[in-house]
């Protein structure tokens, strides 16, 4: 009898240790299939290299790195790969705006030409002469400017906003406020009226304002990064380069601030992590808070996703909040928050919901960028295994 006790306590014992052994492998088999998931969608647009993060309840639950930062040089993708943000950067650009707006630095309805001229003069659409061009234009896409006219020659800004100067041809015949097209060069002169307020570069001003305060290492130019090396070289979406890393790192850049010709960084020239890209959506999706800090108030957020119908002088709903798109075609029945950035091959994404305070955030360095339903198809596919995992 004791020794058939002692040969069932055995027994006991041994499945008690190796039971964990046994289960161990179905976990990692879980995780290993969503990480092959994972790259084979990157495989299938023929991503360079990229970086896709979710997080979820304030905390970052996965991250998968991909590919080459630089196949030349042997340097894969890692998680302190900076990328360049394309179009996403117009939502961190908006950041930077909003916190002046909360510091009463700026405000959203007055005359951009007050902050941007020396001396100031009345910034508006010559066909409307009465209606000031504001922040508050910009930032819906609602300003009447063409993105094809006298800011893509690299004319002064002065000469293009003054209403004293009546070039009709650098707007359209619309009153500002009352019709959506979509402008990169909005996003560049919120950047310049960054820069008339602060007396800062952009790049300087954001980090004081908002990378400093996230403990975030980014910026608008390779140089002004903790290591410039840490960049990616970009590629075109057959896999060869577009722009080489030691190229943009030797880019002339300036310290001096040049609010008439600075426009051309803050619509696309923003490099960051997709980690660090994810964390501005978990302040965004979380109230403004990142952790124990308080970057934006939840005033400030909640005005940035709302329409702005009725504010200012925007007399219609733009697709757009104030920088972040109101995103309502990748979860049916929800709306969803925050950008896509779309340089050539160059795909990027970031996605928050509030409800469920899910977080998506993708960045790339050249793929197949093709779209559907004006989102790219890698990262509808990603936003889509990541949502059914992490989301519910």
């Amino acid at each position: 009898m004791k020794r058939s006790f002692l040969r069932w306590a055995s027994l006991l014992t041994a499945i008690l240790l190796i039971a964990p052994l046994l289960l161990a492998p179905a976990a990692v088999a879980e995780d290993s299939a969503l990480d092959e998931s994972v790259r084979k969608a990157f495989k299938r647009y023929r991503t360079s290299g990229g970086m896709v993060v979710a997080a979820k309840d304030g905390e970052i639950v996965y991250e998968l790195c991909y590919g080459w930062a630089d196949k030349f040089n042997d340097i894969k993708v890692s998680g302190e790969t900076h990328f360049k943000l394309a179009s996403v950067s117009k939502l961190i650009t908006g950041l930077c705006v909003m916190k002046l707006v909360e510091q009463g630095k700026l405000d959203l309805d007055k005359d951009i030409g007050a902050y941007l001229g020396d001396p100031p003069y009345k910034a508006a659409n010559p066909y409307y002469p009465k209606i000031p061009l504001t922040a508050r234009h910009l930032m819906t896409h609602t300003s009447s400017l063409r993105s094809n006219g006298g800011l893509q020659k690299n004319r002064e800004l002065s000469l293009i906003l003054n209403v004293k100067n009546k070039r009709r041809s650098d707007f359209y015949k619309e009153k500002p406020g009352s019709v959506y097209r979509y402008n990169n060069y909005g996003a560049g002169i919120e950047g310049c009226l960054v820069e008339a307020v602060t007396g800062k570069r952009l790049s300087d001003a954001a980090r004081e304002l908002i990378f400093d305060p996230m403990g975030i290492d980014a910026a608008y130019h390779p140089n002004k990064l903790s290591d410039p090396e840490s960049i990616v070289t970009t590629y075109k979406k057959d896999g060869s380069i577009s722009i080489t890393r030691s190229y943009r790192i030797k880019e002339e850049y300036s310290d001096t601030v040049d609010v008439d010709h600075d426009y051309e960084e803050g619509y696309g020239s923003a490099w960051m992590t997709g980690s660090d890209l994810c964390r501005i959506g978990i302040m965004l999706c979380e109230n403004g808070w990142y952790g124990e800090k308080q970057i934006l108030s939840p005033e400030t957020v909640e005005e940035m996703m709302s329409s702005q119908k009725g504010k200012g002088y925007v007399t219609l709903d733009s697709p757009y909040g104030l920088n972040i798109e109101r995103v309502s075609n990748l979860v049916k029945g929800k709306m969803l928050y925050g950008h896509q950035g779309l340089m050539e091959s160059i795909l990027c994404n970031l996605y928050y919901d509030p409800e469920t305070h899910f977080v998506f955030a993708m960045v790339t360095n050249g793929c197949n960028a093709t779209k559907s339903d004006r989102i790219g198809n890698l990262s509808r596919s990603l936003f889509g295994l990541l949502w059914d995992r992490y989301a519910q």
